[in-house]
């Protein structure tokens, strides 16, 4: 019988403006902007946030067998991937996740893009994706204290869809197991998440020696 999954329907993360700006380009010692423009950029920033609402899930699932290309959860269900294989060689069931930020931030972004303000568009844009993985980083997090009570860690990394060989096509299992049209996410033919400010992760679960 698989564990429950677990929903926060709203991650309580802060901006993180710091992030934001490095993926905009921004870096402290070589770019330069006048007080006008950190201004803008930071009440934009600040506008973007007020359309992200975070959330997400996570779903505990054992491993019942694996060879040096694959594991088979205990469901039946197959992840194929030598690098996942690899990272959960130690570990005796895996963690999926999700995180979102909802669909408005996109919606948001699109609607500065018809009015053709690029600027406002590509912050919006950034900040939607960088809240989005500091949810996951919230999640992750929230579960590595967890599991310390019972003395188990999370493997250092995790894994996503479409990284490394660990194919996108794993999207639809992650999908189909963590239930995300609960959080409002569908999948699209090409397995990519709507809204696509919206993540999903695979970290493995070991025994503390």
């Amino acid at each position: 019988m698989l564990y429950p999954i677990n929903f926060i329907r709203q991650i309580p993360i802060e901006i993180p403006v710091k992030m934001i700006l490095m993926r905009l380009g921004y870096r402290n010692k070589t770019t330069e902007m006048s007080i006008s423009q950190r201004v803008k950029v930071s009440s934009l920033i600040d506008d973007g946030f007020a359309y992200c609402n975070a959330a997400g899930c996570f779903r505990r699932i054992e491993i019942m067998d694996r060879n040096e290309d694959h594991i088979i959860l205990e469901d039946g269900c197959v992840l194929k991937s030598k690098s996942l294989a690899d990272l959960l060689h130690k570990s005796s069931a895996i963690v999926l996740m999700a995180s979102t930020v909802g669909a408005d931030i996109v919606r948001a972004a699109s609607d500065a893009v018809a009015r053709n303000d690029g600027a406002t568009a590509v912050i919006y844009d950034a900040v939607g994706g960088q809240s989005a993985d500091t949810s996951m980083t919230w999640i992750n997090d929230f579960i590595r204290r967890q599991l310390g009570r019972t003395m188990e860690k999370l493997t250092s990394q995790r894994y996503s869809p479409g990284f490394g060989d660990l194919s996108l096509e794993n999207q639809k299992i992650i999908y189909e197991l963590l239930e995300l049209e609960k959080l409002g996410l569908s999948l699209t033919l090409r397995y990519m998440l709507v809204p696509e400010k919206s993540v999903t992760a695979i970290a493995g679960i070991e025994k503390i020696d």
